[in-house]
Parts: structure tokens; C-alpha cells; sequence
């Protein structure tokens, strides 16, 4: 029998790299870390070498097309399947941020929720009946960060298409270019809009991925120590994979949104913010 694959994006730093390690430490199967950076993403594998673990290595860029393809051929060429995938890859511009609200919002969406689910989209055929997807999202991708009732209805419904859910989305970056977006009721972050992207594309994928086994969840690994942070947080990033690690390891179920001390919360109830540290 093939061995099995684990694969994390943007994994040469941070919360993706702990993830990693945690994966070569307790999964018995190739892991691969890939990065944009290739210089710094084998860095990444030749620090965790030196531990005595055995990550693999391979370039990816989730925002760029013929760069996902690469690494889909590569991957169906040398194993054929995929058992765990960790969509960790993201962005976020923080309050102080310079760069135009338009630049946040399209670059925001374009890593954050475009680039994901393209690059799992184009996966998927290779996903093992019974794997394991594990989608990083964030306390702001609650529900009920969105203010609009109406663009909570659409954004939830049990039948929302992958289709519709795009182009909900992507009216969110017109919004912001019209400067219509708090008038429309997206509010004001492009974070919050991405990640709440991010948790409808998990359920959409768990309710067409149920008669397959694939487990597929979303999870709040807490606020993370991180360069994305400047250092800002109150988790460091092996304290934030710990939930991750049990997502893409452990029978815990699908369509779930775990938070960081592991408790499963509803997506469209009242903010659990109130009482488990939420930022991020």
C-alpha cells in the first residue's frame, strides 16, 4: 500500500510550520510543506531535518494558476492522492496597514478565499475517500460578523452553491470599490469577509463531500504569535496547530467549526466571542 499524503500551504513559518512538525511527528505518511518562497519554504524543511523529521518539500504559489497545476501533476505523477490537505495559506493587513482599502479588499479575498478554493477545487479529484480537509479560518469568520441580515441569509443557506457563494464574495471587492461596502452591509473588514468566505466554502464542500467520508472542518487556531501579527497574539503557533493537528488526525467528525480550546461552535449563533478570546 502507497503511503499516505499530507499536504499544508503556506507552511515555511508560523502556524503553517507547527503544523507541519506536528504532522512528521504523529502521521505515519509524507508530508509536504509548500511556500511561495522556495528558498525559504526548504529552509523551513531543513530546520524541522535537523530534528530528525522528514518533511518533503515543493514550491506552490495558491495564488497562481499555472503553479497549482504544477504541483497537482506532480503530486498525481508521484502518489496519485492526497489524504490530508491544510489549507493554511493567508493574509491579513492589519489596522495600521497604508495600502489603500481597494488593494486590502482584493488582495484580501484574492489569498484568503479565491486562492483557496481554487487551489482545492483543483485537488479534489485526487482527495482520498476519507481524508481529511482542514480549512484555517479565524474567529472573524463567524456568522455574525457580517451586519446585513440579508447577506447572512444568502451567505448560510444550506443550499448555497459554490457559484453563488463566489460571486457573493467577489460583489463584496465591487462594494468596496464603489465605497458601497458599509452601506451594503459587508461591514469593515476584508478579514472578516474572507474568512466568513472561507467557513460557507467548508460547509459547501462538507455537504458535496459527505457520500465520499471526506471530513471537511474550519477552524479558529486562536490569536497567533506570528510575522502576519508583528508579533501580536497570545498563542504561540505550536499552542495554534494544536486544534488543526486534531482536525486532520483524529475521527472528529465533518462540517465542523472548532475553536482554538477545541470547542466545536455554531456558525450562525450568537458571537462566541463573549467568551473565548476571539481575536483573529
Amino acid at each position: 500500500m502507497s503511503k499516505k499524503i499530507a499536504i499544508v500551504t503556506g507552511a515555511n513559518k508560523g502556524l503553517g510550520f507547527a503544523i507541519v512538525k506536528g504532522l512528521c511527528e504523529k502521521y505515519d505518511g509524507n508530508v509536504y510543506l509548500t511556500s511561495r518562497d522556495a528558498n525559504r519554504g526548504r529552509d523551513a524543511c531543513e530546520e524541522l531535518k535537523k530534528l530528525g523529521l522528514d518533511p518533503k518539500y515543493y514550491q506552490l504559489d495558491v495564488t497562481d494558476y499555472d503553479s497549482i497545476t504544477k504541483f497537482y501533476n506532480f503530486i498525481k505523477e508521484k502518489h496519485g492522492k492526497i489524504d490530508i490537505l491544510v489549507n493554511n495559506a493567508g493574509i491579513l493587513y492589519l489596522k495600521d496597514a497604508k495600502e489603500p482599502k481597494l488593494h486590502q479588499a482584493e488582495q484580501t479575498i484574492l489569498v484568503n478565499f479565491t486562492a483557496l478554493v481554487n487551489f482545492c477545487e483543483a485537488m479534489l479529484p485526487m482527495m482520498e475517500n476519507g481524508g481529511k480537509i482542514v480549512n484555517i479560518s479565524s474567529s472573524s469568520g463567524h456568522l455574525s460578523r457580517i451586519p446585513s441580515e440579508k447577506l447572512r441569509k444568502i451567505i448560510s443557506s444550506p443550499d448555497l452553491s459554490l457559484e453563488v457563494l463566489s460571486k457573493q464574495i467577489h460583489k463584496y471587492v465591487e462594494a468596496v470599490r464603489d465605497n458601497r461596502d458599509i452601506e451594503e452591509g459587508w461591514g469593515e473588514s476584508p478579514y472578516v469577509v474572507s474568512k466568513v468566505g472561507v467557513n460557507a466554502y467548508t460547509f459547501n464542500l462538507h455537504r458535496r463531500l459527505a457520500n465520499r467520508g471526506i471530513m471537511v472542518n474550519c477552524v479558529h487556531p486562536g490569536y497567533v504569535m506570528s510575522d502576519m501579527t508583528r508579533g501580536g497574539g497570545n498563542v504561540s503557533p505550536q499552542q495554534g496547530s494544536v486544534q488543526p493537528l486534531r482536525l486532520a488526525l483524529e475521527p472528529m467528525g465533518s462540517g465542523l467549526y472548532l475553536w482554538h480550546d477545541g470547542t466545536a461552535v455554531s456558525w450562525h449563533g450568537p458571537d462566541p466571542r463573549g467568551y473565548i478570546d476571539g481575536r483573529l
